[in-house]
């Protein structure tokens, strides 16, 4: 499935790198047993960072629960039965939490991240044989148009300069009838209070950000009534999803650390479906800026 993304033409492979047939001699490198698709992290050092820490935390194959597997399914409307043995990309994977339960259910994965959290995914997923880890650009992916049965990006596009256009991106990659899935962040709540932060907070480095919620989010578990706390809550809002300070310092870091935020309405996304030719495009569960669509075949 693999082909250059700078060309579009088909790869040769020799034991340590992929190098283009054309006559441009693009070379990709497999660097630990990834693909190597771009040269750096670029702007999404944030979570190079954040998932190799956290190589573990939201995924349910090692917090034995469900909590990503509820969140997936509320979020795309796919069951097992829809994913096993189709072909999926999770573009954006992270540490690979969906990967991690489309590949249990059944479904051959390829989980495509521009950050180093491919490391993470690689060493969670390097012994599931239906599993296949590369580092990518969106906006550039190395992949055969129309080879995915389905498209997942969960929490991911709007991390990206522009939400919308590599949203566009990667609908070329579906079969005909393929569905794609995504969510976004809403333009509601602390979503938009978030934003104002962004400008400031994107710019702390991230050892030092990631340091200050390590010690930020203990104190707010243990003086969770004090009124400076609760003073303090809606002006800087912080993660509290009940599931262990370990998650809370994640998913605050994950919240206010990267350089892009955007946030969009449900009307606004399921018009970018309907713009670029999807078909039967819905809300799954009424969930806001999640919004599934097929591919008219």
């Amino acid at each position: 499935m693999l082909t250059c993304p700078v060309d579009r033409t088909p790869l040769s492979f020799d034991g340590s790198a992929f190098h283009c047939i054309s006559s441009t001699g693009h070379n990709y490198p497999v660097i630990n047993g990834i693909p190597r698709f771009v040269q750096s992290d670029n702007y999404v050092s944030s979570f190079s960072l954040e998932w190799n820490i956290h190589n573990k935390t939201q995924l349910d194959c090692f917090r034995d629960d469900a909590v990503s597997e509820k969140e997936f399914m509320t979020k795309t409307d796919f069951s097992p039965g829809d994913l096993r043995g189709k072909l999926i990309l999770d573009a954006g994977v992270g540490a690979g939490r969906y990967t991690d339960i489309m590949s249990r259910w059944g479904a051959e994965v390829v989980g495509v991240d521009l950050s180093y959290a491919v490391e993470a995914a690689h060493k969670s997923f390097c012994d599931r044989e239906n599993v296949m880890i590369v580092q990518g650009d969106i906006s550039a992916l190395p992949f055969r148009h129309g080879t995915f049965d389905a498209i997942i990006s969960i929490g991911v596009l709007h991390h990206t300069p522009d939400t919308f256009r590599y949203f566009s991106y990667l609908v070329p990659f579906l079969k005909p009838g393929g569905s794609i899935a995504i969510w976004v962040y809403p333009n509601e709540g602390q979503f938009r209070v978030r934003k104002k932060w962004i400008p400031f907070t994107s710019r702390i480095p991230n050892s030092l950000f990631y340091a200050w919620c390590q010690w930020f989010i203990p104190i707010t578990h243990r003086h969770a009534s004090n009124p400076i706390i609760e003073a303090l809550r809606p002006l800087f809002p912080w993660s509290d999803q009940g599931l262990g300070v370990e998650y809370d310092v994640l998913d605050t870091f994950d919240g206010y650390s990267p350089r892009y935020h955007g946030i969009h309405s449900r009307e606004e996304v399921m018009a970018w479906f309907k713009e670029v030719g999807l078909i039967e495009v819905y809300s799954p569960n009424d969930c806001n800026t999640a919004v599934r669509g097929r591919l008219p075949g």
